[in-house]
């Protein structure tokens, strides 16, 4: 099968004879190495950043046939391919998280590797998927307990074919990481994150103790997914730089930064092709409303609790004939807790000249049925722990694509200019293809001294913490498949991001799209585990 890749590098005069391979992670692309491989380049390197084969990307294969043994043989691939062409001094392998497990292997294996560089690396996988899922994947498999296929962070493999491949490579358990570690004669770079749910730090320790030159170092105040801070990124950055130049003349050099102006351009072009090769069975609206009814597992979880709190305070409290406009109203958590804000102001409420009044509007049929039945259900249950009618108290649904409002020639929100108290939009402008059209609308319907409260997964958000808060919080018997379905979404939702069809909003950027809609009383905050962005505006 054909592996796919592109080679990046600066002028011929600047190269110092070294090659680093980048493998990307799986559920990634060669695009998502783009920025440590111009890094790389921009210090001296030329580096070869490749899509593995039966995966996600560009190399050939179907994802349902992907096995750790097959990504190792595409690493040995490019070992070849560098070998014959370029015939470096150096040869360093650059792997993270479940890809690592093939550096070790193939640097286990070949001779021709002369260094390795093990990201967040899984030391032992069948560990880390009993992590994931608070279930024994492979336990279930050999006992006959397990579909035809799996689902692995997003993507249904061919459990058969994934689990019995790695038992034969002795690739799916701690013990055989170390003795893969044994043979490995060349220095190995393990950098551990500090806060990672996924790897044991003892069982990474005990491994890289293994190799014949293996340092260990810490990669401070980040989970699994390193990209989530910046100061991690610079970090790994400095660190396998550093270790990839060991023994050159400009190893105590300042390291060279890349052009930033080059590195967008090519971003830009690799974006597109990917965009090209991609397809999605189900419409956004088919897939948010398969996400939403796999949400509730996440309502027990203290992150997500903590969340709509903080968004609660930030909106502030209800007052009697207030309209509360809830923009993509989901699984109604948030208007759960409008009800029960009210429980306070009832008598105000039943004398005043006008009710006060919550709408929900969704994309989704599910969200608003879902909405609607919850907030049925509530005010049946506060009129009985109260003992009376929730007078001077309204509701109404709307189904709207978000993406049809605002803009040249787009709709309006269906409110009159002026007329809205209080806006709630949870983690909803990041799927939009024009957020700030959007704000613009929030603007018009808002009341001078209105507030909107609107939040976002922040760029780089290390969703395994989300996930497995609420996984380990909520998990059971009977929510299981919910729990599966819920973390086979996340890792769609990652993909559709990793190739800017979302956008995951810095603070800085939410607060650019608030003062392009109009705003300029502007505050920030983070939340939901600190993978979430919100601002709170004022008109």
């Amino acid at each position: 099968m054909q592996v796919v890749g592109y080679i990046d590098e600066g002028g011929e005069a600047t190269w110092n004879e070294r090659v680093a391979i980048l493998a990307p992670r799986y559920g990634e692309t060669k695009k998502n190495n783009l920025q440590l491989a111009y890094a790389l380049a921009a210090n001296g390197f030329k580096v070869l950043r490749i899509d593995q084969t039966n995966h996600f990307g560009e190399s050939d294969g179907t994802m349902d046939q992907f096995t750790l043994p097959g990504a190792t043989d595409d690493l040995l691939a490019a070992v070849d391919y560098i070998d014959r062409y370029f015939e470096p001094d150096a040869l360093i392998l650059v792997t993270s998280s479940i890809s690592a497990r093939c550096g070790m292997r193939a640097s286990a294996l070949d001779c021709r590797i002369t260094g390795l560089v093990n990201l967040v690396g899984v030391v032992d996988l069948d560990r880390t998927l009993q992590a994931i899922y608070q279930r024994d994947i492979f336990g279930e498999h050999v006992t006959g307990g397990s579909e035809g296929s799996i689902d692995i962070l997003g993507f249904e493999i061919d459990a058969t074919n994934f689990h019995e491949s790695l038992v034969e490579a002795q690739m799916q358990d701690l013990a055989g990481t170390i003795e893969d570690a044994r043979k490995i004669k060349v220095p190995v770079l393990y950098l551990y994150a500090e806060r990672d749910l996924w790897v044991d730090v003892e069982s990474a320790k005990q491994v890289i103790s293994q190799c014949q030159q293996g340092s260990f170092r810490v990669v401070p105040n980040v989970g699994h997914e390193v990209h989530e801070q910046p100061e991690a990124v610079r970090f790994t950055f400095d660190e396998i730089i550093n270790f990839c130049r060991q023994g050159l003349p400009s190893s105590g050099l300042e390291i060279a930064k890349a052009c930033k102006t080059v590195l967008i351009q090519q971003n830009k072009i690799e974006r597109t092709r990917l965009q090209k090769i991609l397809s999605f069975s189900n419409s956004e609206e088919d897939f948010w409303g398969d996400y939403l009814g796999k949400f509730g597992i996440m309502e027990q979880a203290k992150y997500y609790i903590e969340y709509f709190s903080k968004m609660g305070t930030l909106i502030g409290a209800f007052r009697p004939a207030d309209v509360i406009l809830d923009a993509g109203c989901g699984n109604g958590f948030y208007g759960v807790g409008v009800l029960r804000s009210l429980s306070q102001y009832l008598p105000l409420m039943e004398s005043s000249t006008f009710p006060f009044h919550y709408c929900g509007i969704d994309l989704t049929d599910t969200g608003l049925f879902r909405s609607y039945s919850r907030h049925v259900d509530e005010m049946v249950e506060l009129q009985r722990e109260s003992l009376v009618k929730l007078r001077g108290v309204s509701f109404s649904y709307r189904k709207l694509n978000f993406d049809l409002v605002g803009g040249a020639g787009g709709a309006l929100l269906p409110f009159s200019d002026g007329s809205i108290n209080k806006v709630c939009s949870s983690l909803v402008i990041s799927y939009l293809k024009e957020p700030v059209d959007l704000l613009r609308e929030f603007y018009r319907v808002l009341k001078p001294g209105g507030v909107a409260v609107i939040s976002s997964m922040k760029p780089g958000c290390d969703m395994t913490v989300v996930y497995h808060d609420s996984v380990a919080s909520a998990y059971t018997e009977g929510n299981d498949r919910d729990a599966k379905l819920l973390l086979s979404a996340a890792g769609k939702i990652k993909v559709k991001k990793d190739v800017e069809i979302y956008h995951f909003f810095t603070r800085e950027e939410l607060s650019d799209l608030a003062r392009d809609a109009g705003f300029t009383d502007i505050e920030t905050y983070r939340s939901f585990g600190d993978q979430a962005n919100l601002i709170r505006i004022v008109k």
